[in-house]
């Protein structure tokens, strides 16, 4: 019913309206209904809106039935929504490359929405239920986009080559896609009116993976193989300890003359490494084919922030090729990573240590710390300090003959060291003037 109320003032200018619906008498005021008309169809549009409500059998379901009203969302569709994500304010913006492997992560989603849920098109359409049917995909399948398309570049032509993704993910990686997914949903929620995010429940538990190092015979075998793509990655991890990452996009600013110097990567600490004979004899070869670019191995940093999973794809079908086992079978659904590019790293600190370089040299090299304690321990040690100790490890890459028990202790003992070194520049009958002297002190 619609009427004017009557007051001992007179009859009200505003129109009243006043029904039952399932017993509940529901009355009020016609907002901005200056016509009988008007009212009417606002009378109409609460009645309706009532009914809707006294259907309801849950608060879930009355507020997914009405959030529109109470949130005011717009039609956002899972294809677009990550393009209106990168646009909204946040914290920190990730740079191109890491946008690329989010924007990735979401599409995997996407498609998985598209396929098992096809009806679901928008962002409040996506409840609960299908955020934690996608996660449990992930640990039970893997990456629902399994074909992995990159491109391959050479003087004489360009073509895109695929690899299938292996399927199952460590618990560490499910919880970034989960992570990524909840983002993007926490970002839009409001341009979007959504009132649940569908992927706030908790993450898994995860337990950090460690690679193990290379042994000195793989080292060998490595540096016996190495060919085409994988050639200056490992020179120059081998001889840093510098991650794929900072390999990878390694710039010609910063090479300062026998130094490299720059921010690692992930930590943003600053590092600085001395550069051993086979590396600068690297740069030098690399300077005079490319030099005139940003980047000191340009294909691998565009492939890089392309792709980084092709990167890693060659440099593990590298290793495997040549015998080495990069994973291990844990007893469960997927095997453990053990051995990658990642395992120079161990390899440089493992062969450091046991060269007795100090962990304040090895720390400030590899950047291990949170750049707090770097700061700490690279006041102590100087680039001097550096050099010194750097000079002293072998060029695993390219001798002929593994290290011996023998060449591990000469490290550790300079004076044996230096016998050594003059040995190989005295004449017969001094040394045989040291054989006797040596031999009458038994």
């Amino acid at each position: 019913m619609i009427r004017k109320r009557k007051t001992p003032k007179g009859v009200t200018a505003e129109y009243h309206y006043e029904f039952m619906q399932s017993g509940k008498r529901h009355y009020g005021v016609c907002e901005g209904c200056a016509t009988e008309r008007a009212a009417l169809a606002y009378e109409k549009n609460i009645r309706e809106t009532a009914k809707k409500a006294a259907a309801q059998t849950s608060h879930r379901a009355l507020i997914e039935n009405f959030k529109r009203d109470l949130t005011g969302g717009a039609d956002i569709t899972l294809e677009a929504a990550f393009d209106l994500y990168l646009t909204k304010p946040a914290k920190r913006h990730p740079g191109a490359m890491r946008q690329g492997v989010n924007r990735r992560r979401w599409n995997d989603f996407v498609a998985f929405m598209a396929e098992t849920y096809p009806d679901i098109a928008r962002l409040d359409q996506v409840i609960p239920k299908h955020g934690e049917d996608y996660i449990n995909y992930l640990r039970t399948h893997g990456r629902f986009i399994r074909v992995v398309e990159f491109e391959i570049k050479n003087k004489r032509e360009s073509k895109t080559a695929s690899y299938i993704v292996p399927g199952a993910l460590t618990a560490k990686t499910i919880n970034e896609y989960h992570k990524q997914c909840k983002s993007v949903f926490e970002r839009l929620k409001d341009d979007a009116g959504i009132v649940i995010n569908p992927f706030a429940f908790d993450a898994m538990a995860a337990k950090a993976e460690s690679r193990d190092a290379f042994t000195v015979d793989e080292l060998r075998k490595i540096g016996e193989n190495l060919s085409g793509f994988c050639r200056p990655l490992f020179i120059v991890g081998i001889c840093t300890g510098l991650s794929l990452s900072d390999v990878c996009q390694l710039q010609w600013r910063d090479i300062r003359g026998n130094w490299i110097s720059r921010k690692r990567n992930k930590t943003g600490a600053l590092l600085e490494i001395p550069m051993l004979p086979p590396l600068a004899a690297f740069i030098n070869e690399q300077r005079q084919i490319c030099g005139d670019g940003d980047y000191v191995l340009p294909d691998h940093a565009e492939m890089y922030q392309k792709n980084r999973t092709g990167v890693s794809y060659r440099i593990n079908e590298f290793l495997t090729s040549i015998g080495i086992e990069t994973t291990r079978d844990t007893g469960g659904a997927r095997r453990a990573s053990v051995k990658d590019f990642h395992s120079l790293r161990h390899s440089f600190a493992y062969i450091a240590g046991i060269y007795q370089i100090p962990l304040t040299i090895v720390q400030s090299i590899l950047g291990h710390m949170t750049p707090e304690m770097t700061k700490h321990y690279q006041a102590h040690a100087t680039r001097e300090d550096k050099a010194r100790y750097m000079q002293q490890l072998p060029n695993f890459l390219e001798s002929d003959t593994p290290l011996s028990k023998t060449e591990f202790t000469l490290a550790n003992e300079p004076e044996r060291t230096e016998l050594h070194r003059l040995v190989d520049s005295l004449n017969i009958e001094q040394i045989k003037e040291i054989l006797n002297y040596a031999n009458r002190s038994k």
